[in-house]
This record gives structure tokens, sequence and C-alpha cells, in this order.
């Protein structure tokens, strides 16, 4: 077989061109870290690599939703525990008010702290997160959650129900922040007496909304029945049977009346007007409000209820106090109970953190086997390309020289 020179220079230019790819690529591999630099290097680690990878880029996005969720209901418990503190101040007030030493004109100066207190509040349930949506309004995050209505003179909520849920772990969901309507609206409900368009009574009053209450569920409705021609009222419960009042207690039976009198029983009290002859059924009915309502509503009747000149003054201020005490003491249990909920979901999202740590750390350690270079190893085999080169080149550098035109003279 002849070998031509051509032949020669061109499987010496390969053998070269081939050694400097070789050593181009563990420079690039040292210089990298990187022992795959593309996929047909390896595909099979490739696939590996490229799954892994994926895991990790998923897990770091759990890791950051936990920190969202954590920021949320970090601000969702400074504003409950907010909450929390101008209701007790509300409470304070509101026994202060009932105070047989507090005139009328000291409980219009606890009205207008009051008035403070309801704007105070009203903020904090409009409170929004650090995305600008408000907090408690649900899914309708921007939507603001409360609102006054002046038709009606109420408060308004102007969310829904929905709880905003983010996913921190492969099979975990957490609700990052809570409906108003949970935390605020959905408390225990107070009995109160139904509103009636009867001219039986001026006034309809709960001196004791814990004995009513427990007429009521053991015994009621009271039925309240006048006979105008003898001038004479009876009181009897569900099912007929006599209703007493009084220490000693007194039968309700056919006792004589005028207008302005009080019929007083289980812890109502009512002044007779212009009653019509036969029954009247006491009919109840139960309500809850949020703490805006509770506050503005107390707010109104210590600015309206005069205990010095009306003779039932003293009975309605009762009773709006009462009202507001027994409404406040279901606002704040509910208000435990969320932050309480708070600090378990808290407490998950820490444990979810520390096991997406732990995947995280694994992950990578099994994408490092596949992916990463092997220093050792590479600058052994750089080195010994480098050697590989330079023998090329100088054998290269006599090969070329060989040519009988070089001995010829």
């Amino acid at each position: 077989m002849r070998i031509s020179t051509a032949q020669i220079f061109n499987r010496s230019a390969d053998n070269l061109t081939s050694t400097s790819n070789r050593l181009y690529e563990l420079q690039e591999q040292l210089s990298t870290g990187k022992r795959i630099l593309q996929p047909s290097d390896d595909p099979l680690a490739s696939a590996q690599i490229l799954k892994l990878t994926k895991e990790v880029e998923k897990t770091e996005q759990y890791q950051d939703n936990i920190d969202i969720s954590r920021r949320r209901l970090s601000l969702e418990e400074t504003t409950l525990d907010a909450v929390n503190d101008a209701t007790l101040r509300v409470k304070e007030l509101a026994i202060q008010a009932n105070s047989g030493a507090v005139t009328d004109t000291d409980r219009s100066l606890i009205a207008s702290e009051l008035g403070e207190l309801e704007k105070q509040l009203f903020g904090l349930m409009n409170t929004k997160d650090v995305q600008g949506e408000y907090l408690f309004s649900g899914y309708k995050g921007f939507d603001a959650a409360y609102s006054y209505d002046g038709a009606t003179d109420k408060y308004i909520f102007n969310g829904d129900e929905g709880r905003r849920s983010i996913q921190i772990g492969p099979d975990t969901k957490m609700a990052s922040t809570d409906s108003g309507f949970d935390v605020f609206e959905n408390v225990n409900s107070v009995l109160t007496l139904a509103p009636t368009v009867g001219a039986e009574f001026s006034e309809r009053i709960i001196t004791d909304f814990e004995t009513f209450q427990s007429f009521t569920d053991n015994r009621g409705p009271a039925t309240i029945t006048f006979d105008t021609g003898a001038g004479t009222y009876t009181v009897t419960d569900a099912v007929g049977d006599p209703v007493f009042s009084g220490n000693p207690a007194v039968e309700l039976t056919n006792i004589s009346y005028q207008q302005g009198d009080s019929v007083e029983f289980e812890g109502v009290k009512l002044v007779i007007d212009n009653p019509a002859n036969g029954a009247v059924v006491l009919d109840t009915e139960t309500q809850r409000t949020n703490v805006l309502n509770m506050v503005h509503e107390l707010t109104a009747a210590l600015k309206g209820i005069d205990t010095e000149d009306d003779l039932q003054g003293n009975d309605k201020l009762n009773q709006a106090v009462s009202f507001a005490l027994l409404q406040m003491e279901s606002i704040q249990e509910k208000n435990i109970e969320t932050r309480g909920s708070l600090g378990g979901r808290v407490n998950t999202l820490d444990a979810q953190q520390d096991v997406n740590v732990e995947l995280l750390l694994h992950t990578k350690d099994a994408r490092s086997s596949f992916q990463d270079l092997d220093y050792n190893e590479a600058i052994s085999q750089f080195t010994l390309q480098e050697t590989a080169l330079n023998a090329a080149y100088g054998s290269f550098a006599k090969i070329q020289n060989l040519s009988l035109f070089n001995y010829l003279n």
C-alpha cells in the first residue's frame, strides 16, 4: 500500500484537530465545572439532569410560596391582634358607660371615643397585603372587604367566603388568607325580640339576655293575652302554662293594667301602650353582627339614650350594653379561634420548609452525581491531551519536512 504525501498531511491535520477539540472540551468542562456540556455528550444523564432540575425548581418555588404565606399570615395575625385590642377597649368603655355614676354627658364623650375606635376597626378590616389585595375579601381581593351603607346605616361585607390557598409542597396546600366572612361575620348569634308593628307595647326591652335565652329555649315563646274589657292581662308559655314573675314569684294571670304599666318576666320588660283584645305572641329572632356594626350601634345608643328624662332610659342603656357585651364575647372567641388557626398554619409552614430543604439537598446531590465534573480526573485528562497535542505538533513539524527535494542540490 502506498501512502502519499497528501495522505500524511491530511491524517496529521485530522489528528491535530481531534486532539485540539478534546483539549478544548476538557477546558470548557474545567471552566464550567460541568461534565456534560450538551445533551449529545450523554443523552441518558442529560434526561436525568433535566428531570432533577425541574424538581429543584418546583421545590424552590414551594419555598418561595412558604415565604409568601408566612408574610400574609404574619400580617393577618398582627391585624387580628390590633382588632382584639380595639375590641377590648370597646368592652371597657361599654362597661364604664353602664355605670350609675356616669352622666349622659359623660356617655357622649365615651361615644366619641367609640366612634374613633370604629374608624380604626374599619381600617384594620380593610387591610391590604404587600400585593395591594384586601386581606379579608376572600377571592375578591381587589374589592374592599367592608363598606358603609348609608341607606341601611350598616357596614356591609363585600367579599366572599373564599380562602386563597397556595402550594407549599408536592401534596400540600395551605390557606394563606382568611375570609372576613369567617373571621368577622360567622360569629355566634344572640337571641333578641323580633321586630313588631303592633301598638301593644311602647317599649320592648330585654333586661337579662341569659334569663331570656333560657326561658325561650325551655318554655318559649311567651304569649300575653289582653282582656281589654276587664282591663287585665295573662302571660303563658308555649304550652299554655302560667308564667311567674318577681320575688316572691307571682303568677301573671288576670293582672290589672293601665297604659304605661310594665309587664316584667323572665328577663323581659314590656311597657303597655294601647293593646287590642286578644293574644300577642312574643316572637324572637337570633342576630349576629360584625364588630363594626356592634360598635356603630353601641355608639348610637350611648348618644341617643336619655337616662334622666326617659323612665325606661336605664333599662334601654342596660339592654344596649348587655347586647354589645354578648356580641363582643362571640367576636373575641372567633378572633382567638382564628389566631390559633394562624399559629397552627405557621407551624405547618415551618415543618414543610424543613422537608423542602431536605428534599432540595438530596435532589441537588443526585443531580450533581450526573452533572458535576470530577476535577481530579478532568485535570489528568487535560494534562494527557496537552502532552499528546504537543507531541503531535512536534511530529507533524518533522513529517512535513520529509521530501526528496530537501536532499537534492
